[in-house]
């Protein structure tokens, strides 16, 4: 990481670090996901057609997802974006099927974070791990570079959605997307880059940026892993508490720096 790396995170609200793991520790990675097969009725582990979707907080029942979070390549990274001490806010896997992965719309992460959690700022990073090589037919991420500058932005309205249930965002039906007008509006500005990277690469990217991904019509798998993490002085404050495995409450430092990055 240096100054122009920064620079263009704070520009754009995302920037890709290629071969940051090893095909053996990418390998790892995805054998440790059939860890998961068999406990599909587990709350944090979320199913569309009895296949996985996400598996939520893996830390909590799998070593070496519980070290890979702690990784100083992901946390140093992290520190520098955020300029503050951080903690572990949100791990999830994203994984999409062969032929069955679904889509996600385009949305922004805060506005769940700041309206169901209580988080007052994005103040917040998150790393995306890819674990397979992803091509444009896999339903890799898709970024309008800039978009984070809106804020948050106004939502596409979905009357069949309760906007109060704090769970319904787990599912391939967000609640919280952005309206179609806006992200025309800023794809026509800036475009839209679809994130055709190889396994082991990280992408770092803003709370409050666009992103969306298509569905999985390929016969390879396209896995992920998001961590998301938060500055220890943006702890959440909402009352109505979502489950610890989607809002950490375990809110332990995982850098202490008194030099934080001055770039």
């Amino acid at each position: 990481m240096d100054k122009s790396q920064i620079e263009s995170y704070k520009e754009n609200g995302y920037i890709i670090l290629e071969k940051i793991f090893t095909p053996e520790e990418v390998n790892k990675y995805k054998n440790e996901i059939s860890y998961f097969e068999d406990k599909k009725k587990l709350p944090n582990v979320i199913c569309e057609d009895n296949k996985i979707r996400s598996i939520f907080a893996p830390h909590m029942d799998s070593q070496v997802y519980a070290d890979l979070y702690k990784d100083s390549r992901l946390l140093n990274v992290a520190q520098k974006l955020v300029k503050e001490n951080l903690y572990l806010y949100q791990y999830k896997l994203n994984l999409k099927e062969p032929f069955l992965g679904k889509w996600w719309e385009w949305h922004q992460d805060y506005p769940y974070w700041h309206f169901d959690d209580g988080v007052a700022s994005p103040d917040m990073t998150s790393a995306m791990i890819y674990l397979d090589d992803a091509k444009s037919f896999q339903g890799p991420l898709m970024v309008i570079p800039g978009s984070h500058k809106e804020g948050i932005a106004k939502f596409k309205e979905k009357n069949t959605l309760d906007k109060n249930d704090i769970l319904n965002s787990l599912s391939s039906n967000l609640k919280f997307t952005v309206d179609d007008s806006i992200v025309k509006a800023y794809a026509d500005q800036n475009g839209i880059e679809v994130l055709e990277l190889k396994a082991g690469s990280v992408v770092f990217f803003h709370p409050n940026l666009f992103h969306a991904s298509t569905g999985n019509l390929s016969p390879y798998e396209r896995d992920t892993v998001i961590i998301t993490y938060n500055s220890i002085n943006n702890l959440p404050v909402s009352e109505n508490k979502r489950p610890d495995y989607i809002c950490s409450t375990d809110n332990s430092v995982l850098t202490e720096s008194d030099e934080l990055c001055n770039l």
